[in-house]
C-alpha cells in the first residue's frame, strides 16, 4: 500500500472510532429512556378529567383571565396575561376534543373570533364556559 493511503487511515481511524463511542453511548442512553417511558405508560394508566371539573377549571380560568385584561396596576401584566391564556387555551383545546367540536388551531397565537366559535360550540353540547366562578 502507498504510504498516503496508510497516513490518511491512521489519522481517519482514531476519528471513526471516537465518533462510533460517542455515538454508542447516545444509543445506550436513549433505549434506556425508552424503556423508562415504556414502562411508565405501562404502568400507569390513564384517566380522563370529569367533563364537570374540566368546565369548572375553565370557568375559573376564564374569570381570572377577564379580571387580568381590565386591571391596571400588576406588574408583569403581559406574562400573567400569555400565562392565563395559554393555560385557557390548553384547556378549551381538550374540551373540544371530548366533546367533538372542531379544534382550535395549535398555538397561542388563536384569533379571538376562534376562541368564540370553540365556546359557543361547546355550549351547544352542554358545557357553558362563559359562566362566572363561584369563589
Amino acid at each position: 500500500m502507498s504510504p498516503a493511503i496508510e497516513l490518511i487511515g491512521v489519522i481517519l481511524l482514531p476519528t471513526a472510532v471516537g465518533y462510533s463511542l460517542l455515538g454508542s453511548g447516545r444509543l445506550v442512553r436513549w433505549v434506556a429512556e425508552q424503556r423508562k417511558v415504556a414502562r411508565f405508560r405501562a404502568a400507569a394508566p390513564v384517566t380522563a378529567e370529569p367533563i364537570e371539573r374540566l368546565g369548572a377549571r375553565m370557568r375559573r380560568l376564564r374569570a381570572e383571565l377577564e379580571a387580568l385584561e381590565t386591571r391596571t396596576d400588576l406588574p408583569a401584566k403581559g406574562v400573567r396575561l400569555r400565562a392565563v391564556r395559554g393555560a385557557y387555551l390548553d384547556l378549551l383545546r381538550v374540551a373540544c376534543e371530548r366533546l367533538d367540536v372542531a379544534p382550535l388551531r395549535p398555538g397561542d397565537l388563536v384569533p379571538q373570533a376562534e376562541i368564540y366559535r370553540a365556546e359557543a360550540a361547546l355550549r351547544e353540547q352542554g358545557l357553558d364556559v362563559r359562566e362566572t366562578a363561584s369563589r
